[in-house]
């Protein structure tokens, strides 16, 4: 070709120009073919190919590429990991909703059975049917309460199995898009020209298939080789440009239930730990459920029961049975196994937990870590603990002020048999002595894990303590209006040695300590025996022998008479030294006189009493369950404990549901918008076909008449 300032001269023949025109028109057809033929294909984006002309005459080099909208692309991704992130969250949540609102595992319909038949055990207290009956909807509900946190038991480890599946599906997906990666670059690098689109294409449905699993981002390769780096949202990276990934791995703690997940390099010794509530996709749904619902609601379920056997035992042991004895244990509650932390250095210790008795009303739904500050040898050898409260995924619970709630505990007795109470009602015993290592760390979980192992243990009825074991008589020659409106008994622990500080008044053969045998030892007085006014504002305590053991004076009510004696001057040292003696109280109401005397004695033969029973019968409508673990001060009865578990888990669901039709919507969006750009429209491609043919038909005329030519040329010439 010969050019100039004034024109162009081509050097193409025509028939040359003929051959190009048809081989383009060729692969026109065969772009158009081949996207009519995948119209049906998943993930397949539609092609087209492109010419250059050539300065000499004809059509140039061609080039195929898809027509994608990176814009669309990337929205689908992010519009898929969040519809996959809300489906699993309603579809998980959802079965513990149904679960939890079923009438026929309503847990508050057992626990209001049991509380009838008490009360009803109380308006014949003598009558064995009636006590039967309280102990076999205690059967009832504790059977109810096992089937549930069962099934809760069971979705966790379908839950982790299902963790672990999603995981492996993550690192195959990693693989392979690493892999295609690789083949994209060097199909790009052998044919330049032409862009590798099933290559290309079975990447993106990868890369989008791994977008529905977690939340990731990508971009280009600064090279411009091909490659896609994809990272997790969160900033971890799982595709590198120099063709590395890394894995993702799941990982365990203390509890090997609860799994946690870590990111590992290719080749490296190195691991992340990921945070979890930025994973998002399946994955990011099912450890939201998990942490939201599952634990959350095993957690509640076990504080519930917890709560509910143990407030009822303490009950019992606080009144007189059939047989005249203290009532003992209806439940048995489980001790609770301290779980170790992976870095610890002594594998062999022990830590065992349980809930103390009678602090049913401390006990909350948080974990605790116990940690070994020092260990001091002697006899016994103590530690030096901090014990800190955690929720269900390890972070520290901060109290309504916004602090940590953690506690140090000093010269704690670490031996067999020897529990010391710390935070949430639990009690610890270190049994392994000086075989602790500072630093060591033990995870305890009072409720995950207790709330199907709690038992029935009281066989016979006769041994429901429906009786109080003190009476008040009033004195028959009392002249003024006072008589008895309530009597309490709070503590019912023998010990007449005293060495146990919980010890209080009853000498467990049928009477309260006298002169001589209570904590202030020989020739002192004895327990509380009688209250004697010697004015109508000011009365005198004195025990079984007569001896005055404080006078109190300047009284403006007649409530609790014997803990206002305690804040009296003359109440002996010995009484205050122990934690709550002599465990039993009176009340009074009306104006008394001088002279006027109420005595306080054991209720022998007292077997039509009820008192402790009502007091019993009347637990499910006393505010003694913690609302929440921050420390907040908020109560509530059994009842709205679980009705609030119920209700939370139904409003988690009915958000859910919402937040799933919100994010179907944005996907449907998203794909019409991608697929509007990058997917097959047939009219179209039937349209291009036409023409295309046409221009062939063309090109091929324009190839005839060239050999038309070129043979008249030929017979010119013969």
């Amino acid at each position: 070709m010969i050019t100039s300032s004034n024109k162009t001269i081509r050097t193409a023949d025509l028939f040359s120009i003929a051959k190009s025109g048809v081989n383009a028109s060729n692969q026109l057809l065969n772009t158009t073919g081949h996207n009519i033929a995948n119209v049906n294909t998943d993930g397949f984006v539609r092609e087209r190919t492109s010419f250059e002309s050539q300065l000499t005459g004809g059509v140039g080099r061609s080039t195929t590429e898809r027509i994608l909208n990176v814009f669309a692309q990337n929205q689908l991704r992010r519009d898929t990991t969040m519809q996959s992130d809300t489906e699993t969250y309603y579809n998980k949540t959802s079965v513990i909703d149904n679960v939890f609102a079923s009438e026929a595992n309503r847990i508050s319909s057992s626990m209001s059975r049991f509380f009838a038949a008490v009360q009803t055990a109380t308006d014949d207290p003598t009558n064995l049917a009636g006590r039967q009956l309280v102990l076999s909807e205690a059967q009832s509900m504790m059977g109810q309460i096992g089937t549930v946190s069962g099934f809760l038991r069971d979705k966790e480890e379908e839950l982790n199995a299902e963790l672990t599946a999603h995981i492996d599906n993550v690192n195959s997906i990693i693989h392979n898009i690493a892999e295609l990666n690789d083949a994209i670059v060097i199909n790009q690098a052998n044919n330049p020209y032409d862009e590798p689109g099933t290559l290309k294409n079975q990447r993106d449905n990868a890369i989008l298939e791994l977008a529905s699993l977690v939340s990731i981002e990508t971009r280009e390769s600064s090279g411009d080789d091909g490659r896609i780096m994809i990272n997790l949202t969160s900033g971890e990276s799982l595709v590198l440009q120099d063709g590395s990934f890394n894995a993702l791995e799941v990982n365990n703690d203390a509890d090997q239930n609860y799994m946690s997940i870590q990111l590992s390099s290719n080749g490296k010794p190195t691991t992340l730990n990921i945070k979890e509530s930025e994973i998002g996709g399946t994955i990011g749904g099912l450890l939201r459920y998990r942490d939201d619902v599952l634990e959350t609601s095993r957690r509640e379920l076990g504080q519930i029961a917890l709560a509910i056997t143990d407030a009822v035992n303490t009950q019992n042991s606080q009144g007189m049975d059939l047989d005249q004895q203290f009532g003992s244990e209806i439940f048995a509650l489980p001790d609770f196994a301290g779980l170790e932390y992976p870095d610890n250095v002594n594998a062999a210790s022990i830590v065992t937990g349980r809930i103390a008795a009678g602090a049913s009303g401390e006990v909350t739904t948080a974990d605790y870590r116990v940690t070994i500050n020092n260990v001091t040898a002697g006899a016994p050898p103590t530690l030096d603990i901090t014990v800190s409260a955690l929720h269900a995924d390890g972070s520290i619970i901060k109290d309504v002020n916004g602090n940590d709630i953690t506690q140090n505990y000093t010269a704690v007795d670490a031996q067999s048999g020897t529990f010391t109470q710390v935070l949430g009602g639990v009690e610890l015993e270190f049994s392994s002595g000086v075989g602790y290592t500072v630093d060591d760390q033990f995870l305890i979980q009072p409720t995950k894990n207790t709330a199907d192992l709690i038992e029935v243990v009281m066989t016979r009825p006769e041994d429901l303590a429906l009786a109080s074991p003190i009476r008040v008589d009033t004195n028959i020659g009392n002249l003024g209006d006072a008589e008895l409106i309530s009597s309490t008994v709070t503590n019912t622990f023998v010990d007449n040695s005293f060495t146990n500080g919980a010890a209080s008044a009853f000498d467990g053969t049928g009477g309260i300590h006298g002169p001589g045998s209570s904590p202030t030892g020989a020739g002192g007085v004895g327990a509380p025996a009688e209250i004697f006014f010697t004015a109508n504002d000011e009365y005198e305590v004195r025990d079984s022998g007569g001896n005055v053991i404080t006078t109190v004076t300047g009284v403006t009510d007649l409530n609790n008479l014997l803990a206002q004696a305690e804040g009296s001057a003359g109440w002996p040292a010995a009484f205050s030294a122990l934690d709550d003696y002599p465990g039993y109280d009176l009340s009074l109401q009306g104006v008394p006189r001088a002279g006027d005397s109420f005595t306080i004695g054991y209720n022998t033969d007292g077997l039509n009493d009820n008192r402790n029973g009502l007091v019993m019968a009347d637990l499910q409508n006393q505010n003694t369950m913690q609302v929440n673990s921050s420390g907040s001060g908020q109560s509530a009865t059994f009842h709205e404990a679980y009705a609030n578990i119920v209700s939370d888990i139904g409003q988690k669901a009915a958000s859910a549901d919402i937040a799933l039709q919100a994010a179907d919507a944005l996907k449907s969006q998203s794909s019409d918008w991608f697929q509007s750009v990058s997917g097959v429209s047939l009219d179209e491609e039937a349209a291009n076909l036409v023409r295309y043919q046409q221009t062939y038909a063309a090109a091929a005329r324009l190839l005839g008449t060239a050999q038309d030519l070129f043979d008249t040329i030929l017979a010119i010439v013969r």
